[in-house]
């Protein structure tokens, strides 16, 4: 069990009365007001603009750097195409270049929904609904209660190293696992977060919360 008073998380649980404003609950959850009795909106992800403008510009730098090497040998050798016989070489460069728009594609996506997406997710005593809202466009799924079996949290811990030391960093993945598993956050950093939805989901399902590494 999460000891929340040292560890200065968030207390889990939904309150005993629908919000009737935005609650902030931490920098990635925040409870949205809902009409419907025993019901409860979580708006999950960043919460301001400021934070999305500083993640997207988190991922261009790795956008930069995993998609520019490639696309630098790409462009760089762009002649060799052309050449006849068709040699070794061009099959790499092509190569290259293949890799690099696929890896500028991506991240290109992870920017965009950095910017313009938003999850929610809606508790309600049927079920779980996951829903998914990018600009004009949106997706929902809904899992049953009765078919929702545990919540387990993935933790991965990643060792990093610079010239004053090495150190550790950990990534959290929640899942529903019912019949199916459903991704509900992906290799996030945010403990908080993640400890808040997944004990508060396990509370109101009456399901347990495993953790695993």
């Amino acid at each position: 069990m999460i000891d929340h008073t040292q560890e200065k998380n968030p207390p889990p649980g939904f309150p005993t009365q629908s919000v009737a404003a935005p609650q902030k609950i931490s920098d990635s959850i925040q409870l949205l007001p809902c009409s419907k009795p025993d019901t409860h909106i979580i708006s999950y992800g960043p919460q301001d603009m400021s934070s999305r403008i500083f993640g997207a510009i988190a991922i261009s730098i790795f956008a930069g750097v995993f998609s520019g090497v490639p696309l630098y040998f790409g462009i760089r050798g762009w002649p060799i195409l052309f050449e006849r016989p068709f040699e070794q070489a061009g099959f790499v460069v092509a190569g290259a270049l293949l890799i690099g728009l696929f890896l500028l594609v991506y991240f290109g996506c992870l920017i965009l929904w950095r910017l313009f997406g938003s999850t929610f997710f809606t508790a309600s005593k049927q079920g779980l609904e996951i829903k998914k809202r990018f600009l004009f466009f949106s997706s929902s799924r809904f899992i049953r209660a009765d078919d929702i079996q545990c919540l387990r949290v993935h933790i991965k811990r990643t060792s990093s190293s610079s010239d004053s030391g090495g150190g550790w960093s950990s990534w959290y993945t929640l899942w529903v696992v019912g019949r199916k598993k459903y991704m509900l956050d992906s290799k996030t950093p945010s403990r908080e977060s993640v400890v808040w939805l997944s004990e508060t989901l396990s509370e109101w399902f009456g399901v347990p919360c495993e953790w695993d590494r």
